[in-house]
């Protein structure tokens, strides 16, 4: 009994074993847990970022292009087709360019006056060549004119804030200065005048006196009482100045004065080449270049709108010379032959 009870607990401890066995063989099979420690990583700092580039600046609006101002456009009237005349209008074109300019021809006749009044009153400004022209072109309202080739202007109301003129004659010293050239002894001299030319005396002894020449006035009212005078006067002067006052010179009595001073050896300076051929001794005339540009500087001059700044008339600045050799000679004076005629400028 003892013997059962025995095996009994060795048979016991043996499956408790087995048991064991079984338990810890399981457990070897199973790997063992391996607790994992976190190693803290740094965070990188961050790349700094590039710099915001300022915010671009917009480009100015350009301005819009200023339109360009309208061509100023010019009517030219002349008086009558002479070649006197149409000289100076082509001086003028060819020195105002491309820019528009209409020549307006009256022909010296009347009835021309009413078409080419209305045509030239389309044009921005005026430029009048002879008195008929100027006279038509001065009833034309609200125009800058500038006038030129007028003797009497005082006559025929010209002249306002927006109508000026150019002087017909040369400066009188240029021309004193050439006649003494021919005629160096010349001591007294004598000019016949209509009416209400009392600046342009002025202006002429004001020559004589800076030259030591004697000056004769005769003041008259008609082409008679011109050449009366001028005879009375050759005895007591060398010289006369005959001056284009057409109201009191007519063509018979240019000739009158032409032949008396040549019987009595009088020198006689005119203001046209062609009346050298009648007996004058010299002709001094304007230069049509010097017109040209003394009537377009005036419109230079404007500041704005219509008036016409400077003296009511505008003096020239040149002359055109010529001498009649032959009656030169018949009295005795010098002359060194030249092929054309010469020209002399204001310093």
């Amino acid at each position: 009994m003892h013997f059962l009870r025995f095996n009994e607990a060795v048979t016991k401890l043996a499956c408790l074993l087995s048991i064991v066995a079984v338990l810890l063989g399981g457990c070897a099979m199973v790997p063992p847990a391996v607790s994992v420690v976190e190693t803290p990583v740094e965070a990188a700092a961050p790349a700094p970022l590039p710099p915001t580039p300022p915010e671009p600046v917009p480009a100015p609006t350009p301005p819009e292009p200023a339109r360009p101002a309208p061509p100023v456009r010019t009517a030219l009237l002349l008086s009558d087709d002479i070649p006197a005349f149409s000289a100076i209008a082509e001086e003028i074109v060819a020195r105002v360019g491309n820019a528009p300019i209409s020549i307006h021809n009256l022909d010296g006749n009347p009835a021309n006056v009413s078409r080419i009044r209305a045509e030239a009153a389309e044009a921005d400004r005026l430029i009048a060549v002879g008195l008929f022209a100027a006279s038509v072109a001065r009833e034309i309202e609200g125009k800058p004119l500038v006038f030129c080739q007028v003797f009497n202007y005082q006559d025929h109301d010209l002249i306002s804030a927006s109508s000026k003129g150019v002087k017909l004659l040369p400066p009188f010293d240029l021309q004193l200065d050439a006649w003494l050239g021919l005629a160096p002894g010349l001591k007294r001299i004598g000019i016949i005048v209509g009416p209400g030319q009392e600046q342009l005396v002025e202006e002429i002894r004001t020559a004589t006196q800076a030259r030591q020449i004697e000056l004769a006035v005769q003041t008259v009212q008609s082409d008679k009482e011109a050449l009366y005078n001028f005879k009375r006067m050759t005895q007591d002067i060398e010289g006369l100045w005959l001056l284009p006052d057409n109201r009191v010179l007519s063509p018979e009595v240019v000739r009158e004065i032409m032949s008396y001073s040549a019987r009595h050896r009088t020198q006689v300076v005119v203001f046209g080449a062609n009346l050298l051929d009648l007996g004058a001794l010299m002709s001094v005339t304007s230069d049509s270049g010097d017109i040209a540009e003394r009537v377009l500087e005036r419109f230079a001059d404007i500041k704005s709108g219509e008036q016409i700044p400077g003296p009511d008339m505008q003096s020239l600045t040149m002359l055109d010379i010529d001498v009649n050799a032959e009656v030169a000679r018949y009295l005795g004076l010098t002359v060194v032959p030249k092929s054309a005629p010469s020209l002399a400028q204001a310093p």
